[in-house]
């Protein structure tokens, strides 16, 4: 009977002490440590564990910078290391930049959209015709927004939102029907950004604001030859976008704004 009561005891004062133990604090660390980054991608680094004030730098800007709230952007290909600093602690997290090796055409070797690049277009599986399209310009960000102001008709970007813009020269070179040069370069469905990996969907697009045609009301003949331009309002921060064209029944070649 006394063991009993004594184990009793033990026990008892083994779940007193957990009882009374303070709930561990959540350690403070970066959501990642180490992480691979194409030219022109952007990445949200954070700091878990605290809700106090975090300071952040760059060992190496030229290759990736980083905003007040964290968000890094590669600039170019070599290392960095990004440092958040919180009450006195500091956290580490290695950065490599990548450039993209160009010419396949596939997701992870997208072709540079400013060559001449020549395909068969297919529509929902059906080939309609040979063209050549080459993007002349683009821009994001501030330059694309000073552009579209010249319509006011343009909506103002959010503060989550830029306008993207493209100018391109497209030939049919051979074929029987007309196409629309919005099927060919189809901004609603088939732009993505920089990783190829998140497809970017227009919350609005650029009304006519310059003395080229519209992308979006074009329409080609076989033989014809023109340059017309675009600016779409789209999430913030991926560019350099790359975009796809279906060049055979099933599959899509995809191309690059990255220089």
């Amino acid at each position: 009977m006394k063991k009993t009561l004594s184990l009793f005891l033990v026990l008892g004062i083994i779940g007193n002490l957990f009882l009374a133990a303070p709930p561990a604090k959540a350690a403070v660390k970066l959501n990642i440590t180490k992480k691979t980054l194409y030219v022109g991608n952007s990445y949200q680094l954070k700091v878990k564990g605290t809700s106090k004030k975090v300071t952040w730098k760059s060992s190496k800007k030229s290759v990736a910078t980083v905003s007040k709230k964290g968000v890094i952007q590669a600039q170019a290909s070599g290392k960095a290391t990004i440092t958040a600093k919180v009450s006195g602690k500091k956290l580490r997290c290695k950065i490599t930049v990548k450039k993209r090796a160009l010419g396949r055409g596939t997701k992870a070797s997208p072709k540079s959209a400013y060559n001449t690049n020549t395909f068969t277009f297919y529509e929902e599986g059906k080939k309609k015709g040979k063209f050549s399209i080459k993007l002349l310009r683009f821009e994001s960000g501030e330059k694309a927004a000073a552009m579209a102001k010249n319509n006011s008709a343009n909506p103002k970007p959010a503060q989550n939102q830029e306008y993207i813009y493209f100018k391109f020269k497209i030939c049919y070179l051979s074929g029987s029907q007309t196409i629309e040069a919005k099927d060919i370069f189809n901004y609603y469905y088939n732009i993505f950004g920089a990783n190829s990996t998140r497809q970017l969907t227009n919350q609005d697009w650029g009304f006519f604001f310059e003395p080229v045609d519209d992308l979006g009301t074009t329409v080609l003949s076989p033989g014809n030859k023109i340059t017309c331009s675009k600016a779409i309002l789209v999430e913030k921060g991926y560019a350099p976008i790359t975009f796809r064209i279906q060049t055979k029944k099933n599959s899509y070649t995809w191309f690059t704004t990255e220089k």
